[in-house]
């Protein structure tokens, strides 16, 4: 089982591996990303991607297994040496917590810090080849600084992001410069504003006779991470609607991992016709991934009781599957 699964991990690891080179290689193409820094990102994408698949590969490798045992007369051997199926359902049990172990750690603090410098990197790699060009719109002779000034001719350059929506850089003669413990007030005369459009990739030049630039300075600024890019510990420390409910979506996508070995295990290795029985247990895995997470992105309060509820709904139908096939004899 243990080998089972791992191949069908790796041959799916491997379909979604490719998926997220071909979203790589068309930032390739429009120069976001150097070749070198694409193959650390396609890299840094694995750990997810193991995320998404291992539940799915549950559904593959029980239904290779029992199927196999069934070609090969074990089940019936099983059977007559007067074991019934909770013998399995035992087996597969230790094999899903031992799942569940390392799911834990790659959902709860792998997958995060993956996704954390993933979205560093490429953030990075968009901001310097947009200031490159309109450095080179420019023709000033610019440093990779923030605020360049020229002691001779007493000019300034600036370059500001706003949410990844647009550049703003300004050039001009300093009129005054006021600095503070909280804020820093530079006043510009005599210049011109840069306004580059990041999605119509449109830039605008304005000219001005006096422009105001106002920074606030914080020390030990803290960077917003995404909720996918937060840790166990971060989660439970940054308590919000979203937080909670991407804790509670990382709790039953663990859970989910034993469920779904008790589903499969008991409709396989049932008499119901291989091709029904997998065709049920994919709708309801479908099902189920879908709607845990449309709540997991939901920003409504109560999303994560939701979840558990679905989650309770999904046990009791594989509780009630299970003894429905005992109490048939399936």
């Amino acid at each position: 089982m243990c080998k089972v699964q791992t191949l069908v991990i790796l041959i799916l690891v491997l379909i979604f591996f490719f998926h997220k080179i071909i979203r790589i290689l068309k930032l390739i193409t429009i120069g976001y990303v150097s070749k070198n820094l694409a193959i650390i990102l396609i890299i840094l994408k694995i750990p997810e991607i193991i995320q998404i698949v291992t539940p799915i590969s549950i559904i593959i490798s029980v239904f290779i297994i029992i199927q196999h045992m069934r070609n090969n007369n074990e089940l019936l051997a099983i059977y007559s040496c007067g074991y019934n199926k909770n013998i399995i359902h035992l087996v597969l049990l230790i094999i899903s917590i031992f799942v569940m172990f390392f799911t834990i750690i790659n959902s709860m603090w792998i997958v995060p810090i993956s996704n954390r410098y993933y979205c560093q990197l490429l953030f990075n790699s968009k901001q310097n080849n947009i200031n490159q060009l309109i450095i080179n719109n420019l023709n000033n002779n610019i440093q990779n600084n923030n605020i360049i000034t020229n002691r001779i001719s007493n000019n300034i350059f600036l370059i500001k992001i706003k949410k990844n929506k647009y550049y703003l850089a300004s050039t001009g003669n300093i009129y005054s410069f006021i600095y503070n413990k909280n804020y820093k007030l530079i006043i510009l005369h005599d210049g011109n504003n840069y306004y580059y459009d990041l999605f119509n990739h449109n830039l605008i030049t304005a000219k001005f006779k006096k422009y105001y630039l106002f920074f606030d300075i914080k020390k030990n600024k803290k960077h917003n991470l995404l909720v996918n890019q937060l840790s166990l510990n971060q989660l439970i420390s940054n308590i919000n609607n979203i937080t909670i409910n991407e804790l509670h979506w990382r709790c039953s996508l663990l859970l989910s991992i034993p469920l779904f070995y008790l589903l499969s295990t008991t409709m396989l290795i049932s008499n119901i016709k291989k091709i029904l029985s997998t065709s049920f247990i994919m709708i309801l895995y479908a099902l189920f991934f879908i709607i845990q997470h449309l709540l997991r992105i939901s920003t409504v309060s109560y999303s994560y009781l939701l979840i558990w509820l679905i989650y309770v709904c999904y046990l009791v139908i594989t509780i009630l599957i299970k003894y429905l096939t005992d109490k048939l004899l399936l």
